[in-house]
């Protein structure tokens, strides 16, 4: 049986508030290769579009950094990821910015990108998303299956939860209000 693991009051993190306006919540990952990963969403039943399929057996770019990851863990739950979930507009953007803005601007304000499993993982642990939202993971993007650049984003709708992907060329631009979560450098005081 695989189990995922996260933090105890994962339905209270929407009414955790972080200093720049998102909401902090933890995400302890690890234990699971990328296969087993794979498995573990097909056994909840969640919904994956077929290019966020695609983007899990990325070789390159999503199986082998979560097999080497693992690795330095010995195959052992280790690993709690702080999350951040925040709006574009929140890291002080007053206009739609690039990718590459994006993510530069997340790590000037202490965050970091999450590792590619983090959407699965989180894929599987929120399984109370409100119906109708949905959020992207600021990640390095893997590569689907036509080559583009995506992230993965999660959402919810009328036909259940849903691991989907997003594009990100670095000149993409995102809309202030679209949500992310990014890792978080600071400390959760």
């Amino acid at each position: 049986m695989l189990v995922v693991f996260i933090d105890s009051e994962r339905i209270q993190y929407m009414r955790k508030p972080a200093p720049e306006g998102g909401m902090r919540f933890d995400l302890t990952i690890g234990g699971m290769t990328a296969e087993q990963l794979k498995e573990s969403l097909d056994e909840k039943k969640i919904n994956i579009s077929s290019y966020a399929r695609s983007m899990l057996r990325n070789k390159k770019e999503f199986i082998d950094p979560v097999t080497e990851r693992e690795k330095k863990r010995g195959g052992v739950v280790a690993e709690t990821l702080h999350l951040v979930r925040l709006r574009v507009r929140d890291l002080g953007f007053t206009s739609p910015p690039t990718t590459t803005e994006l993510f530069a601007r997340a790590k000037e304000r202490g965050l970091d990108l999450c590792p590619p499993e983090a959407g699965p993982y989180l894929r599987l642990a929120d399984e109370d998303q409100p119906l109708g939202t949905g959020y992207l993971i600021g990640m390095e993007p893997v590569t689907d299956s036509d080559g583009n650049p995506s992230v993965f984003s999660l959402g919810r709708g009328g036909g259940g939860l849903w691991l989907y992907y997003y594009w990100a060329f670095p000149d993409d631009r995102w809309a202030l209000g679209y949500p992310f979560v990014f890792r978080s450098r600071k400390s959760d005081t």
